[in-house]
């Protein structure tokens, strides 16, 4: 039977030759690759070396299928999360993108497996902020221009971010 896992001598934990890790025969809809790999993704919580598992594997670029760094990847793309298992076990991020610093920015460190670097964090808590205020207010004209960046510590306000609520 054959591993979809990548051939690598880096890394080579005991769920390695594990075929229900990463099945490459046995599936071909979500539901029955759900089915074989769910009930070892426990496995993955106690780990110490998720992080490494998803830098070494990385599912999102090479579309993986199975599970890798306490998730369950399909096409790529998280379907299922172990639990006890959060963002901070993923790898950091390599160099910027062009689109750090936006919530678009960190939607992609989290879809290629990574923690959001500073910049895109930001940014995500600045427009929590301010999906929290439209709730809030009801309804209140809340309006962010250029975009959804946030504004730089200490920096004057200029209008590429500005929050205007009357």
């Amino acid at each position: 039977m054959f591993s979809a896992l990548p051939d690598t001598d880096l890394f080579m934990p005991a769920c390695y030759s594990d075929l229900r890790f990463s099945p490459a025969e046995g599936w071909k809809t979500k539901e029955a690759l759900v089915k074989i790999c769910e009930p070892v993704l426990p496995q993955c919580t106690p780990c110490p070396h998720r992080a490494l598992c998803i830098r070494q594997i990385q599912p999102h670029p090479r579309k993986f299928d199975g599970v890798a760094g306490g998730r369950l990847w399909l096409d790529g793309e998280v379907i299922a999360t172990a639990d006890g298992v959060d963002d901070e076990d993923l790898p950091l991020p390599g160099k910027p993108r062009p689109k750090c610093g936006t919530t678009e920015g960190f939607d992609v460190h989290l879809t290629v497996g990574e923690q959001p670097c500073e910049s895109c964090r930001t940014a995500a808590d600045f427009a929590a902020a301010v999906e929290q205020l439209t709730a809030v207010d009801g309804g209140a004209d809340v309006s962010v221009q250029a975009g959804d960046e946030a504004p730089v510590d200490g920096a004057e306000p200029t209008d590429q971010c500005l929050l205007n609520v009357p």
